[in-house]
């Protein structure tokens, strides 16, 4: 595996794991629906990367 690619990866596992801490830091509280969320923006980010190709 490249060097770039598993950055990648690594950043879209981030994203994906941000989002659920983000809400926990503003808000107190989690939900299923903010790690659902997370999910989403994560395997969104992995799929179409930072130059969202093919949109």
């Amino acid at each position: 595996m490249s060097r770039l690619r598993l950055i990648h990866r690594l950043l879209a596992m981030g994203v994906a794991a941000a989002v659920p801490a983000v809400v926990f830091v503003a808000n107190g509280t989690i939900a299923a629906e903010h790690w659902v969320l997370g999910a989403v923006i994560g395997l969104a980010y992995w799929y179409w990367g930072p130059t969202g190709a093919s949109l």
